[in-house]
């Protein structure tokens, strides 16, 4: 690497710093959230490089200023009742629309709301390059907006597919063909949207993980508090509480191929959200409510200590774009057992070198045949302190290789530099006259408001309760 920082590199090569804004489905940081600490980083890296940032996303009523970035645009915006603590943005004030108020080098669209449609709008009306970031496999997120009564029966599956998922999936292939590159998380997404029909550049970066949380010197055992933790097995999963995530799952398999054999090992799941309630019936209704630890969310500079004094990380979700708690607990050195997903648990671990990764399993009879190869392969660990040590250690390596904040800086940064060499090949130039700006306005306004508004109404069916979280995350601007 060169002695300049990578984004620093942008600076030099351009002359001066950059003006960027970064859309995000967040202006602040209400829950632990992969994207979310992801724009906290690049917002963070590149101020301190001497870059101009503005992060331009929804109006979040529970924020207070001192939360908020400084330089933040917020949206007005309409909360999503699935999920409290988020808010939809949407174009509902005059301002909004006034081309004139925004000037940036270059837009990086770290959404999965069609506030993507924005930047799209923007990189038409003002001629600025544009990358967008796909965060979310909306193959696998959808089902989460349904009620559990419906999420089982088929029928509303194949409806959803045809009237929700396909022309979303159609809807954001447009968009990421309308802008200067794409970036993923994984090959396997890299794939799956080039299946899709998008053309524009794709690349596939990592998010990056925080040396300065994950290699401090650990704190106390947070494991260490008696009942029911003992001296057994700790076994660790985190992430939002939701069903695409899958804990109900792991709890199921915990129940019925670990702790019948290990009477000692526990299953700590760190994390809240909608399912949280259902999850710990399911716990119950499996006779290991004792045995498994909910311990809500917990302070982001904490996670480190839950890794390491875990004897194994235990992840069972398909969904994940990456999963950033993957990529902490591998950093961390613990073992891990988890699914393959053919996406971002496929792209972190190789199985049998710093991990287990195995067949999620087709329909019920094959995960009924996962699910106990999955157990085995949890107690198999726990069984060979000396494997499980020789994982962890290259499991270590291969994440500062692959997420180190360096490398991830100098990835973005070329995207960055490709993005605006894409505008330059394609001619990018701002739209002129009245009636083609009219026509743009319309064309992008229009999509942002009818789907997300859909979205909005959507989200009324399956509404989650209101949860008071205590402040545990740095925020954005911190």
């Amino acid at each position: 690497m060169d002695e300049l920082a990578p984004f620093a590199q942008l600076a030099a090569r351009h002359g001066r710093p950059l003006r960027v804004a970064i859309l995000s489905d967040f202006t602040r940081i209400p829950y632990a959230n992969g994207a979310a600490f992801q724009t906290r980083f690049l917002y963070q890296e590149l101020r301190r490089c001497g870059h101009q940032v503005t992060v331009i996303g929804p109006f979040d009523p529970e924020a207070t200023p001192e939360e908020l970035a400084p330089g933040t645009v917020s949206l007005p915006s309409l909360p999503l009742k699935t999920y409290p603590g988020v808010h939809i943005p949407m174009p509902l004030a005059s301002w909004v629309y006034d081309a004139d108020q925004w000037d940036f080098d270059i837009i990086f669209a770290q959404t999965t709301s069609l506030l993507v449609e924005f930047g799209i709008w923007l990189r038409k009306m003002k001629g600025i390059p544009m990358l967008c970031v796909n965060t979310t496999h909306l193959a696998a997120a959808y089902d989460v907006l349904l009620p559990e009564s419906l999420s089982k029966i088929e029928a509303v599956h194949t409806a959803l597919e045809l009237t929700l998922k396909r022309p979303y999936e159609k809807v954001f292939a447009d968009i990421y063909n309308d802008s200067d590159g794409l970036v993923v998380l994984s090959e396997g997404l890299r794939r799956y949207w080039r299946e899709r029909g998008v053309t524009c550049p794709i690349h596939v970066i990592p998010r990056a993980v925080q040396p300065e949380i994950f290699d401090r010197p650990l704190g106390p055992d947070p494991y260490a508090h008696g009942a029911p933790y003992g001296s057994g097995a700790r076994l660790l999963c985190a992430g939002r509480h939701t069903r695409e995530k899958a804990q109900d799952r792991l709890i199921r398999i915990f129940a019925e191929h670990i702790a019948k054999k290990d009477a000692d090992a526990t299953l700590t799941l760190i994390g809240e959200g909608p399912d949280t309630a259902y999850y710990k019936r399911v716990a119950e209704e499996c006779g290991v409510k004792d045995r498994v630890i909910f311990t809500g969310e917990v302070p982001f500079t904490t996670m480190a200590d839950y890794y390491a004094y875990a004897d194994l990380f235990v992840h069972a979700s398909l969904s994940e774009t990456y999963g950033n708690v993957m990529g902490e607990a591998l950093w961390c050195g613990t073992p891990t057992v988890a699914f393959a997903d053919g996406m971002g648990v496929s792209a972190q671990i190789q199985d049998g070198v710093n991990g287990v990764l195995l067949a999620p399993g087709t329909r019920q009879s094959g995960h009924v045949e996962a699910d106990a190869a999955f157990g085995r392969a949890v107690l198999d660990l726990l069984a060979d302190p000396r494997r499980r040590g020789q994982l962890g250690k290259t499991a270590s390596k291969l994440a500062r290789e692959r997420a180190h904040p360096l490398v991830v800086q100098q990835r973005i940064a070329d995207a960055f530099q490709d993005a605006q060499d894409h505008a330059a090949a394609c001619g990018l130039k701002p739209v002129t006259g009245r009636p083609l700006q009219w026509y743009t306005t319309f064309k992008h306004f229009r999509p942002w408001t009818t789907m997300m508004g859909g979205v909005y109404l959507f989200g009324h069916l399956r509404p989650a309760k209101p949860i008071k979280r205590p402040k545990l995350h740095p925020q954005i601007g911190a």
